[in-house]
């Protein structure tokens, strides 16, 4: 993973999820990094759970999203991807 200055480019996360700014401190390896990350954390009370994943509208979205579903398929994920999505549509699915 490259370094980066975290006071430019803080990588913030919460309930709502990880925001970053595209390219400094969210790249397609930290996506991957952390969706692998909870994958593993799911994975290891239900084997082999179906993880919902979607993406809102910004031209960064299909690399990141592309990313964070390997990352939970190498955690022992299966994932279904909405594609571009509003976020109470995922909550339903």
């Amino acid at each position: 993973m490259a370094e980066h200055d975290s006071s430019e480019a803080p990588l913030m996360l919460s309930v709502s999820g990880a925001r970053g700014i595209v390219g400094k401190s969210m790249t397609p390896e930290v996506a991957h990094r952390l969706a692998t990350i909870w994958g593993q954390h799911v994975a290891s009370a239900q084997p082999s759970p179906l993880m919902i994943l979607a993406r809102d509208s910004r031209p960064s979205g299909p690399e990141l999203s592309e990313a964070a579903a390997q990352g939970l398929c190498d955690a022992g994920c299966r994932v279904m991807s909405l594609g571009i999505a509003a976020t109470p549509t995922v909550g339903v699915m």
